[in-house]
């Protein structure tokens, strides 16, 4: 992993993804850079005109400075003393702002900050790390406000022993290895799920042939609540990271195992989510 971009909107939930951002970059030894989008709502003067020229030009410069003490405040140095990069764009849509600047500098994952919200909310009114879910071609970390910045010790990861799920995997081990944390692969069986336990063994077998990690650890849980039953093993594991595979979109009517399960968690956890696109891997 060599490049990470993460997105700030100036709020105290935006600073707890800036300093996880940047122990990141700190310890994968990769670059950074800090992206702020704005929105220059329009005006009688949104024409080419010189005046409307110069509001723009001494917008950008406004919150290029906004963005510059905003990391000198929360990581204790000015920004270009540490080798972060700063990015101010305009758009209306924040998720497509961050999009774009994460394609024009190729990252390699994008992080955000979340506040507490629910479900519903997030499904009817939208959120940018919603949006990001659904859109981002690359992988996105979601960081609570609450979240403490600290080394990654423990990932837990959520597997429903797809061959996806390998994909993931293999990308989450160059996250976990530059820490030498250990990654728990957790599946949630139901009565309906057919042989749990054989599952597991032809999952494990098939990852042991194709990804190599001394700190892999299987576990193998029965609930029909699977949500309710994850949420119980990161308290009870207290991770530094969850890692999930966002699936296709089945409906509200379909399989409740496979709806909006990493946009539930989102609303729940207070550590760290790691979101992989499915259709991107």
């Amino acid at each position: 992993m060599r490049t990470i971009l993460v997105a700030t909107d100036f709020s105290e939930t935006s600073a707890s993804a800036l300093k996880f951002a940047n122990m990141l970059r700190q310890q994968l030894s990769a670059q950074l850079f800090v992206v702020h989008v704005f929105d220059m709502k329009p005006t009688f003067m949104s024409t080419v005109s010189i005046a409307y020229t110069r509001l723009e030009e001494a917008a950008f410069e406004e919150h290029r400075n906004k963005l510059s003490k905003f990391c000198t405040k929360h990581l204790g140095k000015e920004p270009e003393t540490l080798g972060l990069s700063l990015i101010v764009t305009e758009s209306s849509i924040a998720s497509s702002g961050i999009l774009e600047n994460a394609e024009k500098i190729n990252a390699d994952i994008i992080i955000v900050g979340t506040k507490g919200s629910t479900l519903l909310k997030d499904l009817f009114i939208g959120s940018t790390a919603t949006s990001l879910i659904d859109k981002s071609y690359v992988p996105l970390i979601m960081v609570p406000e609450s979240s403490e910045t600290t080394p990654l010790k423990k990932i837990v990861y959520a597997t429903a022993f797809e061959e996806s799920d390998i994909l993931a995997i293999r990308k989450l081990v160059a996250i976990a290895q530059p820490f030498n944390a250990s990654i728990n692969l957790v599946h949630i069986s139901t009565k309906k799920e057919y042989a749990g336990e054989d599952q597991m063994a032809w999952f494990k077998e098939m990852l042991q042939n194709k990804v190599y990690y001394p700190h892999i650890h299987f576990e193998l849980k029965f609930s029909e609540d699977i949500n309710s039953s994850l949420q119980s093993f990161i308290e009870a594991e207290n991770p530094s990271l969850l890692a999930m595979l966002e699936r296709e979109d089945h409906g509200f009517m379909n399989n409740p195992l496979h709806k909006d399960n990493v946009k539930r968690m989102k609303s729940v956890v207070s550590i760290p989510l790691l979101s992989f696109q499915k259709r991107n891997l």
